[in-house]
């Protein structure tokens, strides 16, 4: 099946279970990454917006990158009348993310998807600080 596809038709019971990720997890998230509101997030696979939404309200900017369009449209109708917030049709490894325009990229539950090399090569140039990325 195609990863992209497995989750339509069934965005609207993962926006009503889907839980929040504790609070503890994103103050640690935020402070041990220097975040601040000058600050560019990128969630990648960040579904209809759990992830996103907590790190909006820590004031810091967040591009969601989701290909599924039944959880990305959940997640704009939800968090659109954010300025900070910003939506992309993309997916880990073709995320349309300009060159050197991240300073940090979560993934809340969608990592066991992506293509672990497309993906590290496809955000390599993302990063303001290309070193940065993890092996």
């Amino acid at each position: 099946m195609d990863t992209i596809k497995k989750f339509t038709g069934k965005a609207d019971i993962y926006n009503k279970y889907r839980p929040n990720y504790p609070q503890v997890y994103i103050n640690y998230l935020v402070s041990s990454n220097n975040l601040t509101s000058d600050k560019t997030i990128a969630d990648i696979g960040s579904g209809t917006g759990v992830l996103t939404q907590q790190l909006l309200e820590k004031n810091l900017k967040v591009i969601a990158v989701e290909p599924d369009n039944d959880m990305r449209s959940i997640a704009e109708k939800r968090l659109n009348n954010n300025p900070n917030f910003v939506s992309i049709n993309g997916t880990a490894e073709n995320t349309g993310l300009r060159n050197e325009s991240i300073d940090l990229i979560t993934i809340g539950q969608a990592f066991h998807w992506f293509d672990k090399i497309k993906f590290k090569n496809e955000l390599y140039c993302t990063f303001r600080t290309p070193a940065n990325i993890g092996q």
